[in-house]
């Protein structure tokens, strides 16, 4: 038999009033960020010479596995290393030492070079392997 009655199924009927809420606020934040040519401030700054950086050659300390200590190249004595770096660092702007390690250097060598070098007035370190 065919059914002539109304069906009773309700369409789905999705909320518009959300996806309208959510639209007008992309819009008012796009036109909130969107930047407009002309609407800057007109800065006229200095036009100067640049600076011309003034580097100073790094103090290089070199220490060897078996505890031959360098300043820059030259074999020097643990003892004379503190009066060494004091008078190299006592006139520069950085007071930054270069510490080059072997990987097979006793902790304790290079705690103490390290230790005379904060003593003698180093302020920043730098350690290469």
């Amino acid at each position: 038999m065919l059914d002539l009655t109304a069906s009773r199924r309700t369409r789905f009927k999705p909320n518009m009033a959300s996806l309208i809420d959510v639209i007008f606020l992309l819009l008012i934040f796009f036109m909130l960020t969107f930047s407009v040519q002309g609407q800057g401030m007109d800065l006229r700054l200095p036009e100067g010479q640049p600076a011309e950086a003034e580097t100073e050659p790094d103090l290089v300390v070199q220490l060897s596995r078996d505890n031959v200590l360098r300043l820059d190249r030259r074999v020097i004595e643990m003892d004379a290393l503190f009066r060494e770096l004091e008078s190299r660092l006592k006139n520069r702007k950085q007071k930054v030492v270069v510490i080059e390690a072997d990987k097979k250097i006793r902790y304790g060598f290079f705690a103490r070079v390290l230790d005379i070098a904060r003593q003698a007035g180093a302020e920043d370190f730098s350690i290469v392997r």
